[in-house]
């Protein structure tokens, strides 16, 4: 399983955990609704983060195998010249 994919199902059982915890504590209905909408932005900030972590970690990737290829290319480009078969 990859890290991103936990941390993510992580953070999104701990936000319904938070949330059944909130509905079925005492309090007014103004005050869970204050919980509420703070533990949902706390859920949306993680999720944010974990998606901007995930694309940076794509884009990563992607130009690393850019690179790799256009490096393999270039050999084969230079071999040609040289005469080497490739």
């Amino acid at each position: 399983m990859n890290a991103k994919n936990l941390i993510g199902g992580l953070l999104a059982g701990a936000a319904v955990g938070v949330a059944i915890g909130i509905l079925l504590a005492p309090g007014s209905g103004k005050e869970t609704k204050a919980k509420l909408t703070k533990g949902s932005n706390k859920l949306v900030d993680g999720l944010k983060e974990t998606f901007e972590d995930s694309i940076d970690s794509l884009k990563n990737q992607f130009n690393e195998a850019v690179d790799g290829a256009s490096r393999k290319g270039k050999e084969m480009v230079s071999n040609m010249r040289d005469g080497a078969k490739v």
